[in-house]
């Protein structure tokens, strides 16, 4: 028996209401025999005779569907090329996620702009019957420890109050159980955990800190610790190159100048030069990563936003990243300026007196929030290898195996890359 629960808690968190959740009540229960498609209808939890549900009765918000597939015949050994590699007899379900479809209350039907005498409307008419007086439409968002808190529809305005639109992501939790008392066998239960959420974002691109990177803090110091031992040069040099080019990758995804006006800090007590850095003329001189703040090069003028660079400092970012991103240029660089890492990293799970979940130093990375809602930071894993690596450059000589690659070499690495990507694109994952 599979039994799936399929549940969307984002009206009911940011607006601290348990009512405007939705998903599948009861649960859905399907048996291992059955393989037609079944829709994952999301509504509203039964409530009191005083209380509004946002899904009125009759209606759904679709959560996708859920299949479970036929199981056929195992090929004898030997017959196919992957009969040992693939189980065709394993009862296996797939989960189809729902279009990505938004759903809104009754008076939003019909509201939109015009653009070139084409009518867009907010949510298509067929998916405005939500009940504005369930409580979500006008609610402000009061919840602030979700993070990121202004992911609903109204977080743009100046009070910051819902339009009471929905989307169609949800988590589904999923329970199989195999009841063996026939046979004189206890029974069998596995769990599993899903989440549909929007389409993979920017798919050529890495995060430098992935959740991989996050769950490797939880492994035992002393495991840690030899793993760190275990790396030779090279492969270190190999891992600090690949965190730098998703550095850049990340960076060059990101609007510098608009964070920066949105979350830069006021420069605290040592943190503002005397005189700001001469031709600078990047606004607010005084905020992080202004023409005062002692953590910018002091030889290099951002110039002012203007219509041939509207974003400035988004471009500087991304040249500097990339430069960077190329492990010969980084060790000559902190060669040349051994203190530069330490001063420019911020260190695992640190805060500023200055600094906050909307306010940070340019400290890398700067402006940037983790799921603590505080600035965000390199796993502490991350920073130690950091600066081991910096201690072994700043005291050893040049990498071999870097230092004399050669152009073929580099060549071959970006042509193996710019493979990888265009295959992505041949089989349509964008």
């Amino acid at each position: 028996v599979f039994t799936i629960e399929a549940m969307n808690f984002k009206a009911a968190r940011r607006a601290r209401n348990p009512n405007l959740r939705c998903g599948t009540f009861p649960e859905l229960q399907i048996f291992g025999d059955q393989h037609t498609p079944e829709t994952l209808r999301g509504v509203s939890p039964a409530l009191g005779a005083e209380e509004t549900p946002m899904i009125p009765s009759g209606r759904f918000i679709d959560l996708g569907r859920i299949q479970i597939i036929r199981p056929r015949p195992q090929p004898a050994p030997g017959t196919t090329e992957w009969d040992s590699e693939i189980n065709l007899e394993t009862i296996r379900f797939r989960y189809t996620p729902p279009r990505g479809e938004f759903y809104g209350p009754t008076s939003l039907s019909g509201s939109g702009i015009t653009v070139d005498g084409v009518f867009h409307p907010v949510i298509p008419a067929a998916n405005a019957f939500l009940d504005p007086n369930a409580g979500w439409l006008g609610a402000p968002a009061i919840n602030a420890l979700i993070e990121p808190a202004d992911t609903f529809d109204g977080a743009e305005q100046s009070d910051q109050r819902s339009l009471g639109i929905v989307d169609d992501t949800c988590e589904l939790r999923v329970t199989v159980s195999l009841d063996r008392s026939v046979v004189g066998l206890p029974s069998l239960e596995a769990r599993a955990n899903i989440f549909s959420g929007p389409p993979d974002y920017a798919p050529d691109r890495r995060p430098f800190l992935s959740i991989a990177d996050s769950l490797n803090d939880r492994i035992a110091i002393a495991d840690a610790a030899q793993r760190n031992q275990d790396l030779d040069a090279q492969a270190l040099d190999q891992w600090v190159e690949n965190l730098f080019e998703r550095a850049f990758e990340t960076i060059s995804l990101m609007n510098v100048d608009f964070w920066r006006s949105a979350r830069a800090s006021t420069l605290g007590a040592g943190e503002s030069r005397p005189q700001p850095i001469p031709n600078d003329a990047y606004p607010d001189p005084a905020r992080a990563m202004g023409a005062r703040d002692t953590l910018r090069d002091g030889n290099i003028a951002i110039q002012a936003p203007s219509d041939a660079v509207p974003l400035p400092l988004s471009e500087r970012a991304r040249e500097r990243h990339r430069t960077l991103s190329d492990i010969f240029t980084l060790t000559q660089f902190v060669r040349e300026n051994p203190d530069r890492l330490q001063e420019l990293m911020r260190e695992p799970f640190s805060v500023a007196d200055n600094e906050s979940g909307n306010a940070t130093t340019m400290q890398m990375p700067p402006f940037m929030r983790g799921s603590n809602a505080e600035p965000l930071t390199l796993a502490k894993w991350q920073y130690e290898l950091l600066m081991q690596w910096r201690d072994r450059v700043t005291t050893a000589a040049m990498p071999v195996a870097f230092a004399t690659r050669s152009d073929a070499e580099l060549a071959g690495r970006a042509g193996a890359r710019r493979s990888t990507v265009l295959g992505r694109l041949d089989q349509g994952e964008g």
